[in-house]
């Protein structure tokens, strides 16, 4: 039977709370491996989205940060869609990934909004948006704001009488003072008195005819489950919700929990709402640390009513709020929504407080190691030791040669590797597989094979056969793309005591073999030529980022679209230059190129230099020289930000040897222009460090005359970033 597999499967704010509460009270954690899985790397408290909504809040003081929640409370996190279930295999079904096996499943993911209305709505889905998920409704809500003034645009549509739909009317008429605002009711009876009186004081119109299909419509028509839910075969109230016992067990499961709105208790009927979710929270725990320590379970009875506050967000700078009761209603009162807004900042704040402790404690000690390409072994060390054993020179090119295949094609390999950079062991698998293939590409080669080593954590069997499957099927996928296979390897286990996440024990090394055809050329470290543009393909600044981030420092959104971008491939971009040469078969495309990672983009080009400038003198000719454009050197978002507060990778200080190289000896000389900075600048020094900075999957960097260095620009993702003289 395979164990000790605890997988939380949404990250709602019952989740939330039970992982604040581990990252807290480390102790209380059960035992195993635990998994978080939700579709996006943050959850927005919904109790103060219509305060976002109102201008009250920023989006990003309302959403809490599970990636980092997660890492600080040991816990792996994927970020990936759940689309299905197996209960008899126990395995969960992932979006563009392998399943997931547990031994234990809670479920917390939430709900969708209910549209089966009217086939009106969806027929223009650029105008009809659904409220969930908020990420999505708050985008179109920015969308509009072009219409904010203006009291003759179409009018905006909120479809649902209901709190939700009315809590967001008031929001969006603090929000558009003068725009026209509709609220589509099946009955202006079952609105409150009070509240209607409200609304039309603020000129919200009301209306129970079916507006334009014209009109820009947000729907707030109830919840409903995923459709996955549905299909799973769990047991099923009338809508849709998941029956649990008391112990939020699911009935006739025991090995499955669901809490929040997709669950509810049986014969404990109640509306969907975050205040039950919230409350379940530690029951949920408990029972989960139970559970896992084979100890009796807790039963929880939830209230039949729960209290709502309702903010008006009134134009006025003082708020009101009604509360509500069931049926029982008073308001508003400015009390009122000061007390909603302390009650909502007391919850939010629990999560940004955990994160200034943990600031606080980072700065009293080392800063956590670096992990990914930013853990190899420092230039110094390793060239000296190279160049004791005179067998390797390490200017070299990034792969070796070794031989011709009867098809005349020529095979070449490298090596390269590094300890786990994310808790996410598939995704983690395919960023080695890319990060190892990069020296292929560098050499203009195709990858057509690997072998993996894989260093396991020392954990129970069942639990490295998990780890071990995910992680050779992320490499697997990020071969394939490629027409490449993964074909063998060798593992071995830790004698480390193993941290949690386990996930974060994995250390992988890939051997990458590459072809390049007959008629094509090596593509070499050195060659460049005077006048050649010096071309680069993605932004620097991993090391950095990563380094906040394990420090818990980093916003959700900027390392969500680092990974993306490591996370693909480059092996088109090399390719189509390829293609190029199939049309110019006698044109040398690229001069010179290489792959920028643990070195940073100044150690790299550094070794392009050397090396070029070594078959210079032995021809008896001048050596070259680099100018770098720091203006031009693309950056990911958050950099410099990230600089400033004292954050770079541990590797980052050995990799200032080749600082020397600025303004250096004429062998080895690299120029640093810059139309804005002086190098007495904050921004210069920055950008120093910057060019040190190791990179994991980071980009390719080639050397080739202007006329290709301007098709390259043309049709790929190449910027220019200096040139040879």
């Amino acid at each position: 039977m395979f164990s000790d597999h605890l997988v939380l499967a949404g990250g709602g704010h019952t989740h939330a709370l039970v992982l604040l509460r581990w990252a807290m009270n480390p102790k209380l954690k059960p035992a195993g491996m635990i998994t978080l899985v939700n579709k996006s790397s943050t959850t927005i408290y919904s109790g103060m989205f219509p305060g976002v909504v109102a201008g009250k809040y920023k989006i990003d003081e309302i959403l809490i940060d599970l990636r980092n929640l997660a890492l600080k409370a040991g816990v792996s996190f994927v970020m990936a869609e759940i689309e299905g279930i197996d209960l008899k295999k126990k395995k969960l079904r992932l979006a563009g990934r392998p399943e997931m096996e547990y031994s234990l499943l809670s479920l917390n993911i939430g709900t969708k909004t209910n549209l089966n209305s009217k086939p009106l709505i969806l027929r223009d889905k650029d105008l009809a948006v659904p409220i969930k998920p908020f990420s999505k409704s708050y985008k179109f809500i920015v969308e509009q704001d072009i219409y904010k003034d203006d009291s003759s645009a179409k009018p905006f549509v909120i479809i649902g009488g209901g709190f939700a739909g009315i809590e967001i009317a008031f929001s969006l008429r603090k929000r558009w003072p003068k725009r026209c605002i509709l609220l589509k009711v099946k009955s202006g009876k079952d609105i409150n008195k009070n509240l209607l009186r409200n609304l039309k004081a603020l000129d919200i119109k009301i209306t129970q005819k079916t507006p334009s299909v014209l009109y820009p419509k947000l729907i707030c028509t109830g919840n409903k489950p995923f459709d996955w839910i549905k299909d799973s075969g769990l047991p099923l109230d009338e809508n849709g919700r998941v029956l649990t016992r008391k112990t939020f067990q699911v009935l006739h499961f025991q090995e499955l929990f669901a809490v929040g709105d997709c669950g509810v208790i049986k014969d404990y009927p109640r509306p969907s709402s975050g205040v039950w979710a919230v409350r379940s929270a530690k029951p949920l725990a408990k029972n989960l640390e139970f559970i896992s320590g084979g100890l009796k379970l807790e039963e929880w009875k939830p209230q039949k009513k729960a209290i709502q506050l309702l903010d008006i967000n009134s134009r006025k700078k003082e708020s009101k709020a009604f509360i509500s009761w069931g049926e029982f209603m008073i308001g508003p009162f400015n009390f009122l929504s000061r007390l909603k807004e302390s009650i909502d900042k007391r919850f939010i704040s629990k999560f940004y407080r955990f994160k200034d402790i943990d600031s606080e404690m980072s700065s009293e000690k080392e800063m956590i190691k670096c992990r990914g390409c930013a853990a190899k072994l420092a230039f110094t060390p390793l060239s000296s030791a190279l160049n004791k054993l005179n067998l390797i020179e390490s200017s070299k090119d990034d792969s070796i040669d070794i031989g011709i295949l009867d098809s005349s094609k020529t095979l070449i390999q490298s090596v390269d590797g590094f300890p786990s950079l994310i808790s996410d062991p598939w995704l983690n698998g395919r960023l080695v597989a890319f990060h190892s293939c990069s020296d292929i590409w560098a050499c203009g080669g195709s990858v057509i094979s690997a072998q993996s080593v894989v260093n396991l954590p020392s954990i129970p069997n069942n639990l490295q056969q998990e780890l071990l499957f995910q992680v050779l099927e992320g490499i697997n996928s990020a071969l394939n793309i490629q027409g490449a296979n993964l074909i063998g390897g060798h593992t071995l286990e830790s004698r480390i005591t193993s941290e949690e996440p386990y996930s974060l024990g994995i250390e992988n090394v890939l051997t990458v073999n590459g072809i390049i055809d007959d008629k094509k050329y090596v593509w070499s470290k050195g060659g460049m030529k005077k006048g050649d543009q010096i071309l680069i393909s993605r932004s620097l600044g991993t090391g950095i980022i990563f380094s906040a981030f394990m420090n818990g420092q980093v916003k959700p959104y900027i390392l969500d679209y680092v990974l993306k971008e490591m996370n693909k491939s480059q092996h088109n971009i090399v390719n189509y230059i390829n293609q190029l040469t199939n049309i110019n078969p006698h044109s040398k495309i690229i001069n010179a190129c290489t792959d920028i990672t643990g070195f940073g983009l100044l150690g790299h080009l550094s070794e392009m230099l050397e090396s070029t400038n070594s078959d210079q003198l032995k021809m008896n000719l001048e050596p070259l020289r680099v100018s770098l454009d720091l203006d031009k050197i693309p950056l990911y978002e958050g950099v410099k930000e990230l600089l400033d507060k004292g954050f770079e990778s541990t590797l980052a200080p050995a990799n200032e040897i080749f600082l020397k190289n600025i303004n250096g000896d004429k062998n080895l000389r690299f120029d640093i222009v810059s139309n804005y900075y002086s190098s007495n600048s904050s921004f210069y020094k920055s950008m120093l460090k910057i060019l040190v900075d190791p990179q994991t999957c980071g980009p390719l960097l080639i050397s080739c005359s202007p006329i290709y260095s301007e098709k390259l620009i043309q049709k790929g993702p190449w910027i220019k970033i200096g040139f040879i003289s």
